[in-house]
């Protein structure tokens, strides 16, 4: 066969693996309570992602640019970024295919670390330009190498990943008097509250407007500049996340769509293929071909002292 029938293979599988978009996989490392794992391989358009943990990202190879907390970031492989629960996170432009990997920790585990270090709470991350915390940086790349393999949870790997969290906590959160729930606009976070509260009922703007304490269209204009959507993708941006969760456990699409107030499937597989970039179909395979329950007790996460 030819080296142009060849090219013609690859280029063809280029164009499907586009179509079918990234390879996104989440998994749950045995053995460690508090931690999972998600992988998102070659990324080629913008996604957006609503967080419910504290994340630590580490972009393993490509170049984008994305939009949180009300500026936008370029980050490109060796590159480290951080989400808090109820963010949303945008990509805005990808300059290159994006490879990257994430460890989600729970808040209980993230405030406890905090507590242990003397960092205040509630942890509040700073955005990590390139060149600032390289250790940080480069523990997280070495954490996500080791996470990567999937193998037994070692003592070597539970140390790597309190490491790793024990350096961000350190190098890249805010620790002036100013926190996270005094720099947001009050309405917005009783809004967010109300929202994430309310996630399966019908919400209307008023009901939520009178909630937070201020007019609808003040809350419209301060809730998109503190998380740069508003209110109602906010909660689209939820329900995904939440149906995600649903899927995971082996609950069927209409039934998940259903929990999280959504009208029906189409409805959830269109959010959650613009949202996640996955069909909540796929999603739900990878969970279930990577998620292999175990009845070994794990060993928690704790920050040496």
């Amino acid at each position: 066969m030819g080296r142009g029938s060849v090219r013609a293979r690859e280029g063809t599988a280029r164009r499907r693996a586009r179509e079918d978009g990234p390879r996104i996989e989440h998994w749950r490392p045995e053995g460690m309570e508090g931690l999972r794992v998600f992988r998102v391989e070659d990324m080629t358009g913008p996604l957006s992602s609503y967080s419910e943990y504290y994340g630590v990202v580490s972009i393993l190879q490509g170049a984008c640019d994305g939009w949180c907390r009300g500026a936008v970031h370029t980050v490109a492989a060796g590159g480290l970024k951080l989400k808090e629960p109820g963010e949303v996170h945008r990509h805005v432009r990808v300059h290159a295919p994006v490879t990257l990997q994430g460890a989600a920790f729970t808040a209980d585990v993230v405030e406890e670390a905090a507590r242990t270090l003397g960092v205040p709470r509630p942890v509040h991350f700073v955005p990590v330009e390139p060149g600032r915390a390289p250790r940080a940086a480069a523990l997280a790349t070495a954490m996500h190498a080791a996470l990567a393999a999937r193998g037994p949870v070692t003592r070597e790997l539970e140390a790597l990943v309190i490491e790793t969290l024990t350096e961000v906590l350190a190098t890249c959160t805010e620790r002036g008097e100013v926190r996270v729930h005094e720099r947001a606009p009050r309405a917005v976070r009783r809004a967010r509250e109300y929202l994430r509260a309310h996630v399966s009922e019908p919400v209307t703007l008023d009901a939520l407007a009178a909630h937070a304490g201020a007019d609808k269209f003040h809350l419209i204009r301060a809730f998109r500049a503190e998380l740069g959507i508003p209110p109602y993708e906010y909660l689209t941006h939820l329900r995904v996340a939440r149906a995600a969760e649903l899927l995971a456990t082996g609950m069927t699409g209409a039934a998940a769509a259903h929990a999280v107030g959504l009208f029906d499937e189409s409805q959830l597989h269109r959010h959650f293929r613009r949202i996640l970039g996955v069909t909540p179909g796929r999603f739900a395979r990878t969970m279930h071909r990577q998620h292999r329950p175990s009845g070994a007790r794990g060993s928690g996460l704790a920050c040496p002292a």
